[in-house]
């Protein structure tokens, strides 16, 4: 028993050992053949592009403030994004507890909601819920 720490100790300097010896030959812990001249010229156009590509669309929203065409997107995408998710909501329920009913019980009330206080966050929101009420306590 008395072996085990002496052999663990031996290890515990030589892994030090290693990792000064590659200090000193300059490698920063990189794997064998990558130098820190190479990765820091990988990385830095990457953090360069991924910045620009982060700020782009920050910088091209004054030039759309007044266009027609994001105006009209931004009336028609929240329509087109919440019918695509209904139908795909539709084709996945048939098998499932409740089926097509609870569905429609469900949309009719978001809708419902939604021409009464026209805010698309309570809708979507209360829409879910009483879906997934109606789904657990009725079906």
């Amino acid at each position: 028993m008395s072996t085990q720490p002496t052999v663990l100790a031996t290890e515990v300097v030589h892994a030090a050992d290693t990792l000064h010896a590659a200090e000193a030959a300059g490698s920063y812990g990189l794997p064998a053949g990558v130098s820190l001249g190479t990765t820091i010229g990988v990385l830095l156009p990457l953090c360069i592009v991924t910045v620009a590509l982060r700020g782009l669309p920050f910088a091209a929203l004054r030039s759309f403030r007044e266009s027609k065409l994001v105006a009209w997107l931004g009336m028609g995408m929240p329509v087109g994004v919440m019918s695509i998710l209904v139908i795909y909501t539709a084709a996945d329920r048939m098998d499932a507890p409740g089926g097509l009913a609870s569905l429609l019980i469900a949309v009719a009330f978001t809708t419902a909601w939604h021409l009464w206080r026209r805010s698309a966050t309570q809708s979507i929101l209360l829409g879910t819920v009483f879906y997934v009420l109606l789904v657990n306590l009725v079906f």
